[in-house]
């Protein structure tokens, strides 16, 4: 396993870190994650094709053969060809976050992934993944999100909440490829 993407600016225990809870609390400092459908756990499965995988890293400038060429990704010991690292985030945008317009806050935000609270500004905090092994075409991937924990703190321009999700990518076994936490801060 391999850590990724921790843009946390406040790693070090700053104002900013959110302690995980349990996923099966039924509650979190004050909000009823029960009573919040946004919160509860939904999968999706999406199989990984070599098109899916080629788009993704002309997206992103990668230019490995293993991403492109089958015979090649068989020469490294693969299947089929390889997905990039951060495959993960395509994999989650079009599974979770790709909504028609009357599903978003102005902000942008899809208003599922909203709790039931007033707020005038939505931003991301910390982000981590736990790269478990890469997505190869021909992979069946079932992407699971929920809402793991609430958090509410008293911040300079007033109450902030911090809502930590847990997105886990994992094949038929439940064997993951990543698990990713994502919190989105509410002010």
């Amino acid at each position: 396993m391999r850590q990724c993407c921790d843009n946390d600016p406040a790693a070090s225990g700053g104002p900013m870190s959110v302690p995980a809870s349990s996923a099966n609390a039924a509650e979190t400092d004050g909000l009823d994650l029960a009573e919040w459908p946004g919160a509860a756990r939904t999968s999706r499965t999406v199989t990984v094709t070599p098109q899916d995988i080629a788009r993704f890293a002309v997206a992103i400038g990668a230019t490995d053969d293993v991403h492109f060429d089958a015979a090649a990704a068989r020469a490294r010991g693969h299947a089929d060809v390889v997905a990039p690292d951060l495959y993960y985030v395509a994999l989650r945008t079009g599974v979770f976050h790709l909504v028609p317009q009357h599903e978003l806050h102005d902000e942008g935000t899809p208003l599922r992934d909203i709790p039931p609270i007033s707020f005038r500004q939505a931003m991301a905090g910390e982000t981590t993944a736990e790269l478990y092994r890469p997505f190869v075409a021909g992979d069946v991937v079932t992407c699971t999100r929920h809402a793991e924990s609430v958090v509410r703190k008293e911040g300079r321009s007033g109450t902030l909440t911090f809502v930590r999700f847990e997105y886990r990518y994992a094949d038929a076994a439940d064997e993951p490829y990543v698990v990713e936490h994502f919190t989105r801060i509410f002010r």
